[in-house]
């Protein structure tokens, strides 16, 4: 009952606190592991879960991360298909991951610690610690949280594991020795029945002997073996003779073995030998085969199947740890060492018995070290068990790396673990023993926090002097300590049995799953990674139980004093830790607000880390359109640590938006001299020189460097492909551009053979390379590939169809309301696109265009919201002669765009040639406000006006386009056409009718861009 409520309680205690993070968004690595990884979409195969690292990439790639965890992937994938793009439902998962977590170190507590309230220390301890933020407010987290929960949960199973076979050890114990004690007795009153028994009949057989001998004296002499026929008249005689010939017959089935020990005795008193016959010998055939199961054997049965049950529940468990992150491969040699505390301790620890149980086993010694024999071979095989799981597992992580870990091990940069690159041994060796002693002191006191301790957020330790050596020597100095003190005691036999047990179990949390983040075996890829600290959290909290149980163990002895000072220094260790819980809660949920957002994350980082921090901060403020602080973060991030490529990239892309060219184009070689293969950074690069005059063939050569990079060890190898494609569609546009046709169509063939990584960019090279086949006159292939564009996107479509589907299906069941997903959304207007392009390229050819109007109207039923579609079919009407078909389609595109320029402007000047100068008029105020520098509008105001007869507001509007434009040739020609009308008009008689003909103004002309 006390686990129940603990565990509940604990459990809402977890979730409460970390109840706001629900509402945070994707932040740091889960853009990269969520938003833009292709595992997670409905497209890809189910097997690339297993192909692929945590990131999306193939194992195989040299730029592979190596981190495995299908799992893990698989849950976000769920959770995608749940829920789309929508971080509230990934977060909530985390919650009750980490709640559930809780609950299974709750029930993990019980039987190893003694008192009551340090159990609930210990479980609110892990509950509530500021250590865990980063596992479970960032989504990413989530491999921490799986892992340690199967963990846990095998290490549980296996707990159960050894308390059913102790059960049944003891069981069998038990009855065994109770068969021995009723076979003496049962042989002793058998011996005696037998013997009155004998007594009552031996008048009875001398009656029948002389009958035996004179049948035996008629036998033949020569015959050896009797005869049938004689066995059988010697068995009927006996029965018939005999009172109760059955007794004898029942006697040797029930207990032939004491009728033949007693036989014998006779025989031995009478100086005979005795010869079993056939009925004694076949006696104990009639025995075991009479003997029946009874229904107290099936409760055996049953635990005995339970202690299986167990025992591969535990190894399931530990096997889909390790599928979720590569520190689930811990779990096995946890129960390895839960196995190794039970055989130690169950032998020397055993309490002394009474003297008459004493007694009792000195008689019963062979069953005794047959009980410890068992154990041993028991504890010997479970073990071996465990020895092969582990091994498979070691080999399947091997294999999943690739086979040779000297050349399958994953490439890091040197700013993520700087040591690792130092020339110095002493720097490494003393910087990585520092580190585990730094990692202790983030779970003794968690107040300083960062989403990234890579770079210089730890200085190296180069020499003996330095003052951090004495803060290591003391945490291994206390580390060897305690754990001596645990060895001797294991080999003692007192009865501090759990807190020995409680001890070792501590000991192996805390060291086991932190040992591939030593740098001990392999250089990992951080400095100190917070979410790596979650398993080892767990031995930290549960050294803190076995603290207070030996302080408190203290102060029971006679040493300590009295009862009251007992409860007083009880009391003072419930109250500071109880504060230090409080404390720990508040931290807790501050750390949580830091990380709803990326901007509040960077900023928290910036006293730890402010390279990575202020880099990040101004590419979230550059999103923004905060330019001035996006570029101080920039140069403030480029200030403490000049080398880092991806800033400098950052920073051009800023400037480059601003027009600042020059400098741009310095940015952009500074980080191409920091990471020659930075493929962004040559595109971008070309793609600003290609726009400045006679930088043509500087262009074309950086954008042919990046298609041709090495794309082996880079971080992310779908982005580099990416901008390799682009750069080669890019060159392409530029040869197109100077006349070289046939160079841009084998440019565009060979992106399409490099695999274009996304649907956008599939339909971007179908088209361009449409347009160039456009270019040299064969229609033919120019269609073929602006059909294949539109085919790709109805094939997308469809699949993104189905699966919205049965997302829409499941959330019908579940009775939750839904919407459209993003990825069908994206879905749909690539579709759009490629039917609108497709039906303007069928547009140019007059005799094709009622396949184009039917394009453009496929268009309007699948985007009937989206103006440019209106705008598209409007300007195809307008050239084909249409024009008032035209205006209502430029009017709609409007209505759904009122803040468009384009589209109003365009609405105004096609009412106005279809005399609809009212509407005209509408609009065209609308434009003036939408663009009130813009010349045109006010010279075609005018006009309208002129036209209309209201020639003073003509007049207004002529003038503010000349204060634009004081030359500007048609509105001076408006202008003195007005002038010269309304003097001719002021002498004619005042009753004109206004709304005679004046001459026509000339008009100015809208285009819009397609």
């Amino acid at each position: 009952m006390e686990a129940n409520i603990s565990g509940f309680v604990c459990c809402l205690v977890a979730a409460l606190l970390f109840a706001n993070t629900w509402q945070g968004d994707f932040v740091y690595d889960d853009s990269r592991a969520i938003v833009s990884n292709e595992d997670l979409r409905p497209s890809s195969s189910w097997l690339d879960l297993w192909r692929h690292d945590f990131w999306g990439t193939p194992l195989d790639h040299a730029g592979s991360h190596q981190s495995w965890r299908p799992l893990c992937v698989l849950s976000f994938r769920l959770n995608y298909s749940w829920s789309g793009l929508n971080p509230k439902s990934y977060h909530i998962v985390n919650i009750v991951l980490h709640s559930l977590v809780t609950l299974c170190l709750t029930l993990l507590v019980q039987p190893i610690i003694r008192r009551r309230w340090v159990r609930w220390i210990v479980s609110l301890a892990f509950a509530v610690h500021p250590i865990h933020c980063e596992a479970v407010a960032s989504i990413v987290g989530r491999a921490e949280l799986g892992a340690a929960l199967h963990t846990l949960v095998a290490l549980l199973a296996y707990r159960a594991h050894l308390k059913a076979r102790g059960r049944r050890r003891r069981r069998r114990y038990q009855e065994n020795k109770e068969a021995t004690s009723n076979t003496k007795e049962d042989r002793q009153q058998q011996e005696n029945e037998e013997e009155e028994d004998e007594e009552r009949q031996g008048k009875k057989r001398k009656r029948i002997e002389p009958l035996i001998e004179s049948t035996r004296a008629r036998r033949n002499p020569f015959q050896r073996r009797q005869s049938p026929l004689s066995l059988f008249i010697r068995r009927v005689t006996i029965c018939c003779c005999w009172s109760h010939p059955l007794k004898k017959i029942q006697y040797r089935v029930t207990s032939p073995t004491s009728a033949s020990n007693n036989v014998h005795k006779r025989d031995q008193q009478h100086g005979r030998h005795h010869q079993p016959d056939d009925d004694e010998l076949s006696g104990n055939r009639w025995r075991s085969n009479d003997k029946k199961k009874t229904k107290k054997d099936e409760p055996q049965i049953k635990k005995s199947f339970g202690c299986c049950a167990y025992l591969w529940t535990s190894l399931a468990a530990a096997a889909l740890a390790i599928l979720w992150k590569e520190t689930g491969m811990v779990a096995i040699p946890l129960c390895a060492v839960m196995e190794l505390t039970q055989h130690f301790q169950v032998g020397p620890s055993r309490r002394q018995l009474p003297s008459n149980r004493q007694s009792s086993d000195r008689n019963n010694r062979h069953l005794v070290q047959e009980r410890g024999e068992n154990k041993k071979t028991m504890a010997y095989r479970n073990l071996s068990l465990l020895g092969a799981v582990w091994a498979g597992q070691l080999g399947l992580r091997m294999y999943m790396l690739g086979g040779e870990s000297t050349t399958a091990l994953p490439w890091f940069a040197a700013a993520d673990n700087p040591v690792s690159r130092d020339a110095s041994l002493l720097t490494r060796t003393l910087t990585f023993l520092h580190l585990p002693a730094f990692n202790f002191g983030l779970l003794l006191w968690p107040a300083w926090l960062s989403f990234d301790w890579s770079m210089d957020s730890i200085s190296p330790v180069t020499r003996f002097n330095d003052a951090r050596n004495v803060a290591t020597f003391i945490f291994y100095a206390g580390l060897a300590v305690l754990v001596t003190k645990t060895l001797n005691r294991l080999k003692q036999q007192d009865g501090h049995r759990k807190h020995t047990k409680l001890i070792v179990t501590a000991l192996s949390f805390l060291v086991l799953p932190f040992l591939p983040a030593t740098n001990l075996f392999f250089y990992v890829g951080f400095v100190v990674a917070e979410r790596v600290l979650y398993m080892p959290s767990i031995g930290f909290c549960l050294l803190l139980g076995a603290g207070l149980e030996k302080t408190m163990d203290l102060t029971q002895s006679k040493k300590c004093g009295s009862i009251k000072r007992e409860k007083f220094i009880r009391l003072m260790l419930a109250t500071c830790f109880g504060a230090t819980l409080i404390m720990w809660s508040v931290r807790t949920f501050q750390r949580n607000g830091d990380w709803s957002s990326e901007e509040q994350l960077y900023r928290s980082g910036i006293p730890i880390n402010p390279a990575k921090a202020y880099g990040n901060l101004a590419a979230i403020l550059a999103r923004e359109q905060r330019q001035t602080e996006a570029e101080h973060a920039y140069r403030q991030a480029l200030a403490h640590r000049p080398n880092m490529a991806e800033t400098h990239f950052n920073l051009a892309l800023l400037l480059q938006s601003q027009g600042r060219h020059q400098e741009a184009s310095s940015s952009y070689l500074q980080s191409i001299h920091y990471r020659p293969n930075l493929a962004a950074a040559y595109l971008n690069l070309g793609l600003l020189l290609s726009k400045q005059q006679g930088q043509h063939e500087l262009a074309v050569h950086w954008l042919s460097a990046c298609s041709q990079l090495d794309g082996s060890g880079v971080r992310d190898p779908q982005a580099h492909r990416h901008s390799q494609i682009q750069a080669l569609v890019s060159w392409g546009q530029l040869e197109l551009a100077s006349g070289h046709p046939e160079t841009s169509i084998q440019l565009y063939k060979q992106a399409i053979r490099r695999t274009p990584t996304n649907l956008q960019q599939v339909q971007l090279v179908y088209h361009s390379l449409a347009e160039a086949y456009q270019s040299v006159g064969n229609y033919l292939e120019s269609e073929r590939w602006f059909k294949a564009a539109v085919d790709q996107v109805q094939e997308s479509h469809s699949i993104e169809q189905q699966q919205a589907n049965a997302r829409q299906q499941y959330k019908r069941t579940m009775k939750t309301a839904s919407s459209g997903s993003d990825g069908l959304q994206t879905s749909r207007s690539d579709q759009v696109a490629a039917h609108l392009t497709y039906a303007r390229f069928l547009a140019k050819n007059a005799s094709r265009h009622d396949e184009a109007e039917q394009l453009f109207r496929q268009a309007q039923l699948m985007a009937p919201t989206d103006p440019a579609v209106y705008m598209f079919t409007g300007q195809f009407l307008l050239e084909a002669s249409r024009p008032r078909e035209a205006a209502e389609f430029f009017v709609r595109a409007a209505h759904l765009a009122p803040a468009d320029f384009e589209a109003v402007f365009n609405a105004a000047t096609t009412l106005r040639e279809v005399k609809e100068l009212d509407r005209a008029e509408l609009f065209y105020r609308k434009a003036v406000q939408l663009r009130p520098d813009d010349v045109t509008v006010y010279r075609n105001l005018g006009a309208l006006l002129h036209v209309k007869g209201q020639w003073r507001e003509a007049e207004d509007n002529y003038q503010l386009a000349l204060r634009l434009v004081p030359n500007d040739r048609i509105t001076l020609t408006n202008l003195n056409r007005l002038h010269q009308l309304v003097a001719g008009r002021s002498k004619s008689q005042p009753n004109v009718n206004n709304n005679s003909s004046p001459l026509t103004p000339q008009q100015a002309t809208a285009t819009t861009e397609s």
